[in-house]
């Protein structure tokens, strides 16, 4: 199972976004820390990360795997998450319908790495990992807009918006 909860995060206004020049630096500047996880959910073990510090070093990551899962040269992918809440290797094997994922967790909010490192494979269908990665994308799209960012500054964003054209 792989599925990813947005709930309902909070989205800061941005008057002064000048310094805001990196999609990262744009998600961790439009969320407090304070404010609802993104729930992921791992072959039934959750995993709740902050969008300010875990999503932010995320984000291309997120758009790198949703491309993996578009490319039809392409049948491997290795992903390593680097937030010190979320530290995990991923290693992607795409077949014509599935995706496998391997994973190797090292450090995890909760200390759930030891279960995670039991239940390390997971098969999920390109369909369902493109919709939950498309949802995120696509709440992140909107909270960057609704924040007031100009996302022509935002080195990167063109990646995103890309997805949705």
């Amino acid at each position: 199972m792989f599925e990813l909860k947005i709930n309902n995060p909070t989205i800061l206004r941005v008057d002064d976004n000048e310094c805001i020049l990196s999609l990262d630096d744009a998600i961790e500047s439009i969320f407090p820390l304070e404010t609802e996880h993104l729930v992921l959910i791992w072959n039934e073990v959750i995993i709740p990360l902050s969008f300010k510090y875990d999503i932010s070093l995320m984000v291309l990551d997120f758009i790198k795997i949703f491309q993996f899962t578009k490319d039809n040269q392409s049948s491997r992918l290795e992903i390593h998450w680097a937030s010190n809440t979320f530290a995990a290797i991923w290693n992607f094997e795409k077949s014509k319908y599935s995706v496998n994922i391997n994973t190797v967790w090292r450090s995890v909010i909760g200390g759930t790495e030891d279960i995670l490192n039991v239940k390390n494979k997971n098969e999920v269908s390109i369909d369902n990992l493109q919709k939950e990665i498309m949802k995120l994308l696509r709440f992140l799209k909107y909270a960057i807009e609704k924040s007031g960012v100009n996302s022509n500054l935002i080195e990167d964003f063109e990646k995103l918006r890309e997805i949705f054209d």
